[in-house]
């Protein structure tokens, strides 16, 4: 198996990110980091890890070219049947790749995913998951239309664009990342293979830890980028696809579009050319809603503090210790692909929620506990109280302190 990943000026977060691949249970992988010209010490944590495990590759490039192009170089080097996608400020569970490589050959799918738990610096940051309004507790199949539709054309969905999944690289072949994107080209490669015609089945399992902050490339909008999006929208081949995709693109080509004049209302109000901003709302009324909807955001966003963190004691598991202290009860995970006694997504969040609003003396009780003690983003200590017996069903052991 091979783990992309793609880093630029992520210093502050990669050893994390890398540590959490190299713990992984299913250890025949290798974990190739394209560095994209960071030049803020990436390079020395890298070379850190090369020292330690030889599983670690590194490419380097002279120039910045964008995450597409980095997440192309280390396709390129790639020698593992499958890839998994993966960022340089995020955190994967220690099984999940054993989980989802597993399911994969049990679904007979060639990507495969699960959920993403948002985890930041502030409280608002924190506490869900992507695919929580789904309540799953059961895998589900995605296809194009439904991936395309969650980009506009129905906003209860998902945007599944975000997801990370683990890819087939025979069903990848020659296909690539547009480096024409400089936002969305996830969602582009993906929209690719379903249209090829490749099986796409998501778990409910909360695997993936998605760090939420200001830096994060999701947040950059610009009219460029989003001209980008059109271009690449426009070059897929629609006019033979089933009429759920195609109605579903078409709601995407209108919502970028709107998108795009309103970022070019944002460029004429910073450049103060007042005749342009008034042509602008002649023409789309509608984009004073969004212009308010957007000061109000901001504003929201300013107000964002970590706030004062509290000491506080969580007993985790079946098995919990009576007395003062939160105490919550973790589903057991089932086995790869099976169904959990509820939506795991209510036990992610939790976690996640009180990771950013406390400093955490964690008690672990159980096996089921164990597994979910890995979603915890930091804690402050943690005790494992019960017999593990030789190898805790394969999971390591968290470390005791400061996480």
């Amino acid at each position: 198996m091979s783990v992309i990943m793609a880093n630029f000026r992520a210093v502050q977060h990669l050893s994390a990110a890398i540590d959490s691949v190299l713990r992984q249970t299913h250890d025949r992988l290798e974990l190739i980091i394209s560095d994209d010209a960071s030049g803020d010490g990436s390079l020395d944590v890298i070379r850190a890890a090369m020292a330690r495990d030889p599983r670690v590759i590194l490419i380097e490039a002279e120039t910045n070219g964008g995450a597409a192009a980095a997440r192309n170089r280390a396709l390129e080097a790639a020698t593992g049947d499958w890839v998994a996608i993966m960022d340089s400020d995020d955190v994967i569970h220690p099984d999940r790749l054993r989980r989802m490589l597993a399911a994969a050959g049990q679904s007979g799918a060639q990507i495969v995913s699960d959920d993403l738990v948002f985890f930041g610096e502030t409280e608002a940051a924190s506490g869900r998951t992507l695919l929580q309004a789904l309540d799953l507790d059961a895998p589900q199949m995605l296809d194009a239309a439904r991936l395309m539709a969650s980009e506009g054309a129905d906003p209860t969905l998902p945007k599944f664009g975000y997801l990370k999944p683990l890819i087939a690289r025979a069903a990848l072949g020659e296909m690539r990342y547009d480096t024409s994107l400089s936002i969305a080209e996830d969602l582009d490669l993906y929209l690719r293979l379903l249209m090829a015609g490749h099986r796409w089945v998501m778990l409910p399992d909360p695997m993936y830890l998605y760090r939420r902050h200001s830096a994060s490339l999701s947040y950059r909008l610009s009219a460029a980028s989003i001209a980008a999006m059109i271009a690449a929208q426009e070059r897929l081949s629609l006019s033979d696809a089933p009429r759920a995709l195609q109605e579903a693109g078409r709601a995407r080509s209108a919502h970028l579009r709107h998108q795009e004049r309103y970022l070019h209302l944002v460029d004429a109000i910073k450049a103060r050319k007042m005749s342009r901003v008034a042509g602008l709302l002649l023409r789309a009324p509608g984009l004073l809603g969004d212009l308010t909807w957007s000061v109000r955001d901001r504003l929201a966003r300013r107000s964002e503090s970590d706030g004062a963190r509290s000491a506080q004691t969580l007993s985790l598991g079946g098995q919990a210790t009576p007395g003062e202290g939160l105490s919550l009860s973790p589903p057991s995970a089932p086995e790869p692909a099976g169904t959990w006694s509820e939506p795991p997504h209510r036990m992610a969040a939790q976690l996640s929620a009180l990771a950013a609003r406390h400093d955490l003396s964690v008690e672990v009780t159980d096996r089921a506990a164990l597994w979910a003690a890995w979603l915890l983003p930091r804690y402050a200590q943690m005790r494992i109280d019960f017999d593990t017996g030789e190898d805790a069903d394969g999971l390591p052991l968290p470390a005791q302190t400061a996480q």
